[in-house]
């Protein structure tokens, strides 16, 4: 990517925030199986881990397979190799050594039969269960994560403007798809962040379509919905273009949802409640008339997984603080026809929010 230096990510940092907050819930340590909250504290990239934090220090589980990984990957905790160990036997273990009760976990991920395991098999270990206590600290982005996110989105946008040249009479959704995920490695990205979205014609009505053997369609929207992660980083960008030529109704669409996003971006900063920033866009849409063909929400945050909290949303009821990474992206959907949507990602500022990607979303037609 060309870039100079590495950007710092502090996770002591990090590890210091969430022993207040495992602090302040009266726990005397915090068990963490989520992986995308255990890469965030820890840099491990691997599959299989968990992670015990107490006041003092931090115990890093995992097996044969990544032992070797983790000598260069995970920062500031004790390794223990846990290979062929239930996880049971390893915290009573740990609790043998230092005190783990009351132990929280991370309610949101631990699945009922481990949780009913672990009730039964542990010893004089209270659980107690917690929510958010990463993905809190998560929300609010250090500048080296907004730096990382920065990276993947211009490659994401160098690559669709690859795409956009090699659009043709010859290819199809899945062309483009897998010229895409090949593209982007080419050029560093770690994979694509989620399966690559490129719907043609009435395909592009569906908001999370799949790609198909279809050609592109002249006349209809071109819907690319694309994301890679650099350095365990995503970006999300949607663009909408044209195949040829762009009929007048469409463009009016098209002027639509680019007021919604426009003023959703003016509107938005920092403390707001992620229902009211929806509602900026949603108004501007339901007073063109197309108010039920904007059935998702406006947007979400974005970082180490495509999908974080807050949201913007109309039961988005969570403030979105500055330092969040948000996506605005406003949609109009007509079934059998097309759709439009068009997805930036911005930072959010105490008053306002920076645009991070520089791509045009003005309106675009490609292979004429």
């Amino acid at each position: 990517m060309g870039e100079s230096s590495e950007p710092v990510i502090n996770r002591a940092r990090r590890i210091s925030s969430l022993r207040e907050a495992i602090a302040e819930q009266g726990l005397a340590a915090l068990l963490i199986t989520n992986l995308p909250n255990i890469f965030y504290l820890t840099g491990f990239s691997g599959t299989t881990a968990f992670l015990v934090v107490t006041p003092q220090e931090n115990f890093f589980f995992t097996d044969s397979r990544y032992l070797e990984r983790v000598k260069y990957e995970v920062e500031g905790a004790a390794i223990v190799d846990n290979t062929n160990v239930p996880m049971e036997k390893s915290l009573n273990e740990l609790a043998q050594k230092v005190r783990i009760s009351p132990l929280g976990f991370e309610a949101d991920h631990v699945s009922f039969s481990l949780h009913q395991r672990l009730s039964e098999k542990l010893e004089g270990i209270e659980l107690r269960p917690t929510r958010m206590l990463v993905e809190n600290l998560r929300m609010v982005k250090e500048p080296g994560e907004v730096e990382l996110i920065r990276r993947a989105i211009r490659l994401n946008e160098e690559v669709l403007e690859e795409l956009y040249a090699l659009c043709d009479d010859h290819v199809t959704e899945a062309d483009r798809a897998a010229e895409y995920e090949y593209r982007i490695r080419r050029k560093g990205a770690t994979r694509a962040a989620f399966s690559p979205i490129v719907a043609s014609g009435p395909n592009s009505a569906m908001p999370h379509a799949t790609f198909t053997s279809q050609k592109l369609v002249p006349g209809a929207p071109l819907t690319f919905d694309l994301g890679c992660v650099v350095d365990g980083y995503c970006s999300d960008m949607t663009r909408t273009v044209f195949y040829k030529e762009c009929p007048p109704r469409w463009e009016e669409i098209y002027r639509i949802v680019k007021e919604a996003k426009d003023a959703a971006m003016a509107y938005a900063k920092g403390g707001m409640v992620g229902k009211e920033v929806d509602r900026v866009a949603r108004e501007i849409i339901e007073r063109a008339g197309f108010g039920d063909k904007f059935g998702h929400g406006l947007g979400h945050g974005l970082g180490i997984e495509v999908h974080e909290p807050p949201r913007y949303a109309k039961t988005g009821d969570l403030e979105v603080p500055a330092g969040a990474v948000m996506s605005i992206e406003p949609g109009i959907y007509i079934e059998g026809e097309g759709g439009i949507r068009i997805e930036d990602l911005v930072l959010v500022r105490e008053d306002g929010v920076d645009n991070l990607n520089s791509l045009t979303d003005e309106l675009t037609i490609v292979g004429g």
